[in-house]
């Protein structure tokens, strides 16, 4: 930073000119003033708030307790332990508890809210400041202490610094508040998960090994697609696409196993939560035709390639473009979600995925696409399906986020859903969706409704034995024929799936 001038001789013509300088100086002695109150109090503020943060963790070990609790009563309940009058009573019993969690969380976001207020109060300090100096900086144009003007400019500099860390420090609250947010969803349908089943309210049961049979199929189907080179990518952020001939970056990875607290057999196979994704990055080896040895030369000169090759053919030139700057360009990437809990503890699920457990998958997802500034488009698919507010969600423009993309595929029914008027994911679509042979699926629902008129109830293993067809083409002609009104479909305790009147 330029030093102060000590000395400004105010007389003769340059007597204003001399007066702006002197403005400059002093107020960018107070601004530097102001700018070291706003960092030391921000930072004690802070230091304050994890202080009042400490009991953080022990909010959300009571949270998993009490949703351990509920997990438990739900299974006694479906597994006929218990009555509903039972489950009824200790559903009351918690009551309280959940009630009080809630409002230890909300006096949370209370505290984190105080400190945004804070921040923005600052911020709208510094920006007067920055405006006084930026103003003063224009208005001087003498070459006789150009170090006034460097002066200025050094301390809009550390104001723009200054403002950019209270940003990050915002934005960090603004995600841990988020965070809350979430927890306090999801103890407000905590009770819903065993209500349900009280009342009797109609799901889709899904078996462990039909759960796991799906994200196979549905993982199986997105690697063969995008393995059918040429793969077009698009990237928005760049407003560029992409064909890409091999892929640099690739991975499989899942959750990995879930213990059993209640005894399911060792042998039931379960879901992993299992996924794939697909990198571009600075790196990753491209191929197209039309640019000219000159235009790639330029590229190479600029450092904007690091390498290339070419050759004509039909009067074209192709090449291969090695791009010199890391760092992930997009990212596509499938993967399927499930109840993994209730598979381990039970060997089935009935619950759609709700709104608040998608939001907990997706914060980290966007937080480090953001952070990357990279292109992150998702398809999600669940074999149990979507709760009604997570597909209006998706499908609305409640979910805008300018580096991620969702579309949801429901595993049995082959349904995706995705906002139909965001352009970026349009072209992803094929790739994560559900595609059933069709002739297989109806020749099933042909013999079910053929065996279906000589008894009460068909039941789905019996089914599997006889046609030794794929589990999820049966499960799917069983829904189908639901949707029909041909039968419905129950969950037998001990029998599994069942196709009855």
């Amino acid at each position: 930073m330029a030093k102060e001038p000590l000395f400004f001789k105010d007389e003769g013509a340059m007597g204003d000119v001399f007066e702006v300088a002197k403005k400059i100086v002093e107020e960018t002695r107070l601004s530097r003033d102001e700018r070291s109150r706003v960092a030391t109090i921000t930072e004690e503020r802070l230091k304050q708030l994890t202080g009042k943060f400490i009991e953080y963790d022990t909010i959300n070990g009571q949270n998993n307790e009490y949703r351990i609790r509920i997990h438990q009563l739900r299974v006694k309940l479906l597994k006929g332990e218990l009555t509903p009058e039972e489950a009824k009573k200790a559903l009351d019993a918690l009551a309280g508890e959940r009630d009080e969690l809630q409002k230890k969380y909300a006096g949370l976001v209370e505290l984190l809210d105080g400190q945004m207020k804070n921040i923005d109060t600052e911020v709208d300090t510094l920006n007067t400041r920055d405006a006084n100096l930026t103003r003063q900086r224009d208005q001087y144009h003498s070459a006789l202490h150009m170090e006034v003007k460097w002066l200025a400019e050094g301390e809009l500099k550390e104001i723009a610094v200054l403002k950019e860390s209270l940003k990050k420090k915002r934005d960090s609250l603004v995600e841990e508040k988020g965070l809350i947010f979430n927890k306090k969803a999801e103890l407000a349908e905590s009770f819903s998960l065993v209500e349900d089943v009280i009342g009797k309210k109609r799901s889709r049961y899904v078996a462990a090994e039909d759960a796991r049979a799906s994200e196979l199929d549905f993982l199986a189907r997105f690697d063969m697609k995008m393995n059918t080179f040429p793969v077009k990518i698009f990237s928005p952020n760049e407003g560029k696409t992409y064909t890409v001939n091999h892929w640099n970056i690739h991975n499989h990875y899942d959750a990995g196993q879930v213990s059993s607290a209640t005894g399911v057999s060792a042998r039931t196979v379960l879901p992993a939560n299992a996924g794939s994704v697909y990198a571009i990055d600075g790196k990753s080896e491209l191929s197209g035709v039309g640019l000219s040895e000159n235009q790639l030369d330029r590229l190479l000169a600029s450092g904007e390639i690091k390498s290339y090759s070419y050759s004509s053919w039909f009067g074209n030139t192709s090449y291969t473009l090695g791009f010199g700057k890391k760092g992930k360009k997009v990212v596509a990437e499938a993967f399927s979600y499930c109840n993994l809990k209730d598979y381990a503890d039970l060997g089935f699920d009935t619950r759609p995925v709700t709104l608040p457990t998608l939001m907990q998958t997706l914060q980290p997802i966007i937080k480090a696409a953001e952070t990357g500034d990279y292109y992150h488009v998702l398809g999600i698919a669940s074999p149990t399906g979507w709760d009604e507010g997570v597909i209006a969600w998706v499908s609305g423009a409640a979910f805008a986020s300018r580096n991620v993309a969702v579309c949801l595929i429901d595993s049995v029914l082959g349904e995706v859903y995705y906002n139909k008027n965001d352009n970026r994911i349009l072209s992803y679509i094929d790739y994560f969706r559900h595609e059933f042979d069709r002739e297989r699926v109806d020749k099933i629902k042909t013999v079910i409704r053929a065996d279906f008129e000589s008894v009460e109830y068909l039941e789905f293993e019996k089914m599997f034995e006889k046609t030794k067809e794929e589990r999820f083409i049966i499960q799917l002609a069983f829904y189908e024929l639901e949707r029909e009104k041909v039968g419905r479909i129950k969950f037998v305790e001990g029998v599994g799936m069942v196709f009855m009147r």
